[in-house]
């Protein structure tokens, strides 16, 4: 698997492009597609699996999990608007530089170097405005993160289909019951 490949997404949605689709599979590994929706880093052979598939040494202790799951838990609370405290890296960042620019990119391997990457990019990306475009679904049993690539940014679901039409029955039957038995000429 390519680093940067955020895998499936739900209802066909477009993945987040380049770099930032490594901090999207980041944030939704809470959320597993193909495994019933566990979290991906339940355990430290979840988190070990993850890393391995994207290149990265996968010898995890139980405080390197705890660590990346906190990592993640802050930057989904940023991305629903909760502020930035939650988001801090264990100082694995350096910079690289080619023809084409500059980056930043984990400066080690394993754990730390995932967790410094996920805010290496969100830096990039909040730097050329992409993050702008990372939500994080509302939906009451959902919140995964996806990339709105609406041309106003007015995307609010993960998908319509699924999370935006079950948000909008519940509400339309809430106000429905709100509002007492129907009269017969109604």
């Amino acid at each position: 698997m390519d680093r940067f490949d955020p895998g499936r997404q739900p209802a066909g949605r477009r993945p987040a492009p380049g770099r930032l689709g490594y901090v999207q599979a980041f944030l939704n590994s809470f959320w597993d597609l193909d495994a019933d929706g566990a979290d991906t880093w339940a355990t430290t052979d979840g988190l070990a699996a993850w890393l391995r598939e994207r290149g990265f040494d996968d010898a995890v202790t139980e405080a390197e999990r705890t660590r990346t799951i906190a990592l993640r838990d802050g930057l989904r609370a940023a991305l629903l608007g909760e502020g930035w405290d939650g988001v801090q890296d264990d100082g694995m960042l350096r910079v690289r530089h080619d023809a084409g620019g500059s980056w930043l990119e984990p400066a080690g391997d394993g754990a730390a170097a995932a967790r410094a990457l996920a805010v290496g990019v969100v830096l990039e990306a909040r730097r050329d405005g992409s993050w702008d475009r990372m939500k994080a679904c509302p939906g009451p049993h959902c919140g995964w993160a996806f990339h709105d690539h609406s041309r106003n940014r007015s995307g609010q679901w993960c998908s319509m289909k699924i999370c935006g039409n079950r948000t909008k029955g519940a509400t339309f039957r809430r106000r429905r019951r709100a509002a007492g038995p129907l009269s017969p000429h109604e």
